[in-house]
């Protein structure tokens, strides 16, 4: 955070339960910390900076609705798009992908501190991510998306 220290991912591991996905929740807050939702650029912002636990954060109320009814709003948005729109979004998702595999391999991801990436041995190492077939492909601005997201609609 510019106006102070940021949690680490070994912090997040508690949530998290393994450093990939200790990486990926780090990213995701960040990704939130900016977006247009307020409340959860304000639970996001608590959490990066250590004024609550990611624990806390996701079982508060008023933060588990606003993250519920933004993933609602993605779904929606994909039982709405066309086919071509669904092939379209799958071929983002695999640049965006690859780009993500990039930075794991080279050991930071942008906006990541030191040591926070993955070393090529443990890239090496883990099962590729399951290509998620719901409508949060496309991580847009302020957007969520990525492997293990908020679910799919089956449509494609």
């Amino acid at each position: 955070m510019p106006d102070g220290r940021e949690v680490d991912q070994s912090e997040l591991l508690g949530v998290a339960k393994d450093e990939e996905r200790a990486r990926s929740l780090l990213r995701a807050l960040r990704t939130l910390s900016t977006g247009p939702d307020p409340k959860l650029r304000e639970m996001a912002r608590g959490v990066l900076r250590g004024d609550l636990t990611a624990e806390q954060a996701f079982t508060d109320p008023e933060y588990t609705a606003a993250l519920f009814s933004g993933a609602d709003k993605i779904r929606r948005a994909g039982e709405q798009r066309t086919d071509a729109e669904a092939r379209e979004a799958s071929e983002r998702f695999g640049a965006w992908q690859e780009a993500r595999r990039t930075e794991d391999e080279q050991g930071q991801g942008p906006g990541e501190g030191q040591g926070q990436g993955v070393s090529r041995s443990d890239a090496g190492t883990r099962s590729a991510p399951h290509q998620p077939s719901g409508p949060w492909r496309h991580s847009g601005p302020g957007g969520l998306g990525g492997p293990g997201g908020l679910g799919s609609s089956g449509r494609r």
